[in-house]
Formats: structure tokens, C-alpha cells, sequence
């Protein structure tokens, strides 16, 4: 064998070196692809890992919100809802289970909103949608606003430029169920929180960062709440002032 060319020789190191450094290059390229495409997989699978702790959570809250007889007219219907939403307002601590939100023209069913807006490792954001805590609650006639991650964290808004003009939005709640219809979008800069001010009736607001990879500004969907079902088996649906 040639010295050139002998084990542990020069040459031979250089080129397994060499070899290495592509095998980690094409790595680190397939991963940001797959970002770019769908999101980073190592924190989607954190996010869904605490989406089934959240889950649990929720369904222990609605053991607080069962309605044997609902009430006998709308009126005091609504007016039990409110009552009941400022006692789980009341309660609530950030980080835990808010409510559950689906909309089903970019894919979500029964994700759970946490309570807060806190981003980083194991905050608020990281675990999912994440609840503005300085905005109201659903049934107490005002402006609820939802924040999510696009590109990590499930992702859980990416496809929110999909959402068109009349969707509904269903949020549910441990003690009742909402229906909003998607009245327009906005694209505003992060700095902008007129986005969450109170317009007099039952309103979602939901918000990404936009455009991907970017934190500049915001996508933002505005909906109006339409009807509110209470909960248990003879829970009735009420429609919403509007």
C-alpha cells in the first residue's frame, strides 16, 4: 500500500472529514426544508405532548358547568353564561386550559387554548394558541383575542390567511359553546393593539405573525359571535345580541 493512501493517513482523514461535513450539510439543509414546508417537527411534537395535558385539564373544568335544567328564555340564558364566564375568569391561572378552538377550513379541531401569550420553551405559546389575558372572555359581550405560532409550536395558525370572510369559529368553553362567522382580516404591525378594542358585542380576534419567518407584523382575523350552546345534554343554543 502506498504511504498516500495507508490507515490513518493524512489524506484518508482529510476525506472522511470531508464526507462527514456533507452528511451533516444535506442534514441541515432536508431540516430547514422541512421547516419551511410544515413547521419545525421538534417542538411540534412538544406542543402535542402538552395539548394532551391541556386536554385532560379541560375536561375537569366542565365538571364546574354542568346545567342540569337550562333556563327558561333566552335572557336568563345569557344572563347565566355571563355569570359564568366571569367565574371562570375569575379562576383561571395563566398556563392553563382556556378552551378548545376549532376551525375547520385550516384543519383545527379541538385544539386547546392556554391561558396567556408568554412565548419560549415550556411558556404559554409553546403549548398552544395562547389567550390575550388583558382581553375578555367569551359570553361577557366584549373582545376575545387569540394568538398563535405559525412556523413552530404545532404551528397551530399557519394557515391563517386561509380563513375567508363567513367561516365559522367555533371556541369552546367549560361552560359553553360559541359560534363566531369571520367577518374580514387585517394585516397591521405588531405594534398595533387597536386590533383587540372593545366594539360592543361578543368579537374574536385571532393573530399570527406575518409574513412567515417574520415578526414585523401581524395576520390578524376578526369575527362576530352569532350563538352560544350551554352545556349539557338538554343544553340549548341562544343566539347572541347583536
Amino acid at each position: 500500500m502506498a504511504a498516500g493512501t495507508a490507515a490513518g493517513s493524512p489524506g484518508r482523514r482529510l476525506r472522511r472529514i470531508s464526507t462527514t461535513l456533507i452528511v451533516v450539510g444535506v442534514g441541515v439543509i432536508l431540516y430547514a426544508g422541512l421547516i419551511l414546508a410544515w413547521g419545525d417537527p421538534i417542538t411540534w411534537l412538544w406542543a402535542h405532548y402538552q395539548q394532551r395535558a391541556l386536554t385532560s385539564e379541560f375536561h375537569k373544568s366542565q365538571q364546574q358547568f354542568r346545567i342540569v335544567t337550562p333556563p327558561p328564555d333566552n335572557s336568563a340564558a345569557l344572563a347565566l353564561v355571563r355569570k359564568d364566564a366571569l367565574e371562570f375568569k375569575h379562576s383561571l391561572q395563566e398556563g392553563r386550559a382556556f378552551g378548545r378552538l376549532t376551525i375547520h377550513r385550516i384543519g383545527l379541531s379541538d385544539v386547546v387554548v392556554v391561558q396567556g401569550t408568554t412565548a419560549g420553551f415550556d411558556a404559554d405559546l409553546s403549548k398552544g394558541p395562547g389567550h390575550y389575558m388583558n382581553t375578555s372572555f367569551p359570553g361577557m359581550g366584549s373582545t376575545v383575542a387569540i394568538a398563535g405560532h405559525r412556523t413552530t409550536y404545532g404551528a397551530w395558525f399557519r394557515h391563517i390567511d386561509e380563513i375567508r370572510d363567513g367561516d365559522t369559529i367555533t371556541l369552546q368553553m367549560p361552560y359553553a359553546t360559541f359560534r363566531y362567522r369571520v367577518q374580514t382580516h387585517q394585516v397591521v404591525p405588531n405594534t398595533d393593539w387597536g386590533i383587540i378594542k372593545p366594539q360592543g358585542y361578543d368579537r374574536l380576534v385571532l393573530s399570527a405573525c406575518h409574513p412567515l419567518y417574520s415578526a414585523s407584523h401581524r395576520w390578524v382575523v376578526f369575527a362576530r359571535g352569532v350563538s352560544v350552546t350551554l352545556p349539557g345534554k338538554h343544553g340549548r343554543t341562544v343566539p347572541l345580541p347583536s
